[in-house]
């Protein structure tokens, strides 16, 4: 019995690394991106692209920014292209993970049935930026500002039940302010139109926003980790003001619900040998990501813990879709 339970396990690897192996890649592969083009998520799709070209035999992952919707538009292209083997999509965790418990969103798909996790991928900081000659320096600055001026404000997001959806709702819940949401197609709209004082506050990845930082067209307001973040220790934390306001970003790649294991086993498999490559590892550590690849059961796991823990933040702060 006791060899049964250790041969088991290693002929299950074996005939999973074996079906790995034995796909074969016959057209090129399509890799959605939920957001427009030059942000942190493209970026990472381009990234990952040219990491799994070179072993597809000549084949290549050509990248599809398909955006709006909140990512459905994505979501539903890569349903609609079916478990071929040969379509793939980056994700927002955020949205996998609160989609279904998010009241009054309208879903044109179930997440839940229409996909099937493949990998977790990264994860980003999260930092609250404004415009630099705005009437308020720090967080708490920010709050007495938007309190006596109600309304006045506005503050981006990139889609119902994104992460800059919960993280902005949150932020006007547990501060008590009154400020109007806008939504875009992704972070690089929104810090343009900030950048060009038409809009005031987001939440930001900060690969996208830090090049403004450092030069002082945007202003770092707080960040949304648990921790400081070395590329900008002055920069306070929001629970530092806010106890226990924390939300960093996260992505992952999906393929489309009924793909085969040995699909899945192929592309996960590629993906870890894409990711753990040192090459790989440098480039993300320069663009401050935190790699954090693994199986598909890791990533199933993953978006269970952020609906729990988005979930009691959504039901206590009331946060609804649209509001």
């Amino acid at each position: 019995m006791r060899l049964r339970r250790l041969v088991l396990p290693l002929l299950a690897l074996l005939l999973g690394s074996a079906a790995a192996h034995a796909q074969n890649v016959t057209r090129d592969v399509r890799l959605i991106v939920p957001y427009a083009p030059g942000g942190t998520v493209d970026a990472l799709a381009r990234m990952l692209a040219e990491a799994l070209s070179p072993a597809l035999g000549g084949r290549s992952v050509v990248v599809e920014n398909r955006s709006g919707g909140g990512t459905f538009i994505a979501m539903q292209a890569l349903m609609n292209a079916g478990p071929d083997g040969h379509t793939l999509s980056i994700a927002s965790t955020a949205v996998l993970a609160t989609s279904a418990v998010l009241p009054g969103m309208v879903m044109p798909i179930d997440l839940d049935r229409a996909l099937q996790p493949l990998s977790s991928l990264i994860r980003v900081p999260m930092v609250l930026v404004g415009q630099p000659n705005a009437p308020f320096r720090s967080l708490a600055e920010l709050i007495v500002h938007a309190r006596a001026n109600p309304g006045r404000l506005n503050i981006g997001q990139s889609g119902q039940g994104s992460q800059t959806h919960l993280l902005a709702a949150r932020f006007k819940h547990e501060a008590r302010l009154a400020m109007e949401e806008i939504q875009y197609r992704g972070g690089t709209p929104a810090l343009l139109d900030i950048l060009s004082g038409n809009a005031d506050l987001y939440f930001s990845l900060l690969p996208e926003s830090l090049p403004f930082i450092r030069d002082g067209r945007l202003r770092a307001i707080a960040f949304a980790s648990p921790e400081r973040n070395p590329a900008l220790p002055e920069v306070p934390l929001m629970r530092e003001t806010l106890p226990g306001f924390t939300g960093d970003v996260a992505y992952g790649l999906v393929v489309a619900a009924g793909t085969p294991p040995a699909w899945l086993a192929y592309w996960n498999a590629a993906v870890n040998r894409a990711m753990n490559a040192p090459e790989f590892r440098a480039r993300a550590a320069a663009l401050h990501w935190v790699p954090s690849n693994g199986t598909p059961e890791d990533y199933a796991a993953e978006i269970a813990r952020d609906r729990q823990v988005w979930g009691e933040v959504i039901r206590a702060a009331g946060i609804r879709a649209g509001s």
